[in-house]
């Protein structure tokens, strides 16, 4: 071998290098969180930078302002060793329609064209002027029936926010939905077999997604008008305080009703879990029926194979024992995840604080595109 064909091999990439994958990007309701994953030479999925920062402003503020974008986004990824400008993102909960479609294929008729025309008579307006995309979730050959999860999404808000970006300094590599964030983070750290059924529940401080995930194939997304404000709107006014005094004492104390905390009296620990339990299960009632109905749903589309299990994400996976109150009412295995980062290995040398993070599940999500073997 020559010395010009030494060097040159020295600095071709191997099958087995180490790959470092694209930035997860969420623009949240209240924070903007980045999520970076690597893949190493033995073929391990590890995390590589993290950042969360609560925004100075709205969020509709900031978004309508590249420069405070800009300099928020820059400051993000100096918090961590983020490399590259490549991002895997998904627009804002505010401007994306998720619809689940119904629809029929004719013979010799291709799927868009017969998605299309339903989606005509479901969305107000000219289709020119949305941008669409779906994810089949039942497309059986022997049926003309097919089902579809569409995001719709206004032309100009996509352009806007893309151009948001690019003006940051980014690079877009695909701009994902969040539910196929969470199908994909789901199907990586659960501990499901290949075709054992899942819901991720993901709660956000006004709504929550209900996600069902089926192997490694996204199945359903629901959105429910059930999130952590009302939560604790319902225990500031059972209790007479504010919802700030509220939310410090979710934080502070647990809702489960065996053991406690060490330093705590026993006794008053259960008590508390008992009011605090008592306050919420009228709202964790009408959760329940939400997720009986996503049972019945997922075993009429998987041949009578129903969920197996529970994910917990984002903001209530900080509830201490709200695991264990939902178990109690749908009498499934319940897993809290309070950070989605933990199931993955942690790299040398990383500044990133390990503080549990839950919110940042779909940007986790979103981090691992094209990191996965069958993704």
């Amino acid at each position: 071998m020559s010395a010009l064909t030494s060097t040159i091999q020295k600095f071709r990439p191997t099958a087995n290098a180490m790959r470092i994958g694209p930035i997860g990007l969420e623009c949240s309701l209240t924070e903007l969180h980045l999520v970076q994953m690597e893949v190493t030479t033995d073929n391990v999925i590890r995390r590589h930078a993290m950042a969360s920062l609560p925004y100075p402003e709205s969020r509709e503020a900031m978004l309508a302002s590249p420069k405070k974008m800009r300099a928020l986004i820059h400051q993000a990824m100096g918090s961590d060793r983020f490399q590259g400008k490549l991002v895997v993102t998904t627009l804002p909960a505010s401007d994306t329609q998720i619809l689940q479609v119904t629809y029929h294929v004719q013979d010799g008729q291709a799927d868009d064209a017969a998605l299309l025309k339903v989606l005509g008579e479901r969305i107000e307006g000219d289709l020119k002027d949305y941008v669409i995309d779906y994810l089949p979730v039942r497309s059986g050959k022997r049926t003309e029936e097919r089902l579809a999860i569409v995001a719709v999404a206004r032309c100009e808000a996509v352009i806007g926010y893309l151009e948001m970006l690019r003006k940051s300094g980014l690079k877009t590599k695909q701009l994902e939905i969040g539910p196929s964030a969470i199908s994909r983070l789901v199907s990586t750290i659960g501990h499901q077999c290949k075709d054992e059924n899942v819901l991720a529940i993901n709660f956000g401080r006004d709504q929550s997604f209900l996600t069902v995930v089926s192997g490694t194939q996204l199945l359903l997304d629901q959105a429910v008008n059930l999130g952590e404000i009302k939560l604790l709107e319902s225990i500031a006014a059972a209790l007479d305080m504010s919802v700030d005094s509220a939310r410090e004492l979710v934080n502070n104390t647990s809702f489960c009703m065996q053991g406690s905390r060490p330093g705590h009296d026993c006794s008053l620990d259960i008590d508390i879990a008992e009011t605090l339990q008592e306050i919420i299960k009228p709202v964790f009632l009408e959760l329940a029926d939400e997720i009986n109905r996503v049972l019945v749903y997922t075993a009429s589309q998987t041949h009578g194979e129903s969920v197996s299990r529970i994910y917990l994400l984002g903001s209530l996976a900080r509830w201490e024992g709200i695991d264990q109150l939902l178990n109690n009412l749908v009498k499934l295995p319940v897993e809290t995840i309070p950070d989605p980062l933990k199931h993955f290995a942690q790299p040398t040398g990383s500044t990133t604080s390990s503080k549990a993070k839950p919110e940042i599940a779909v940007a986790t999500g979103l981090a691992l595109n094209g990191m996965l073997e069958n993704d």
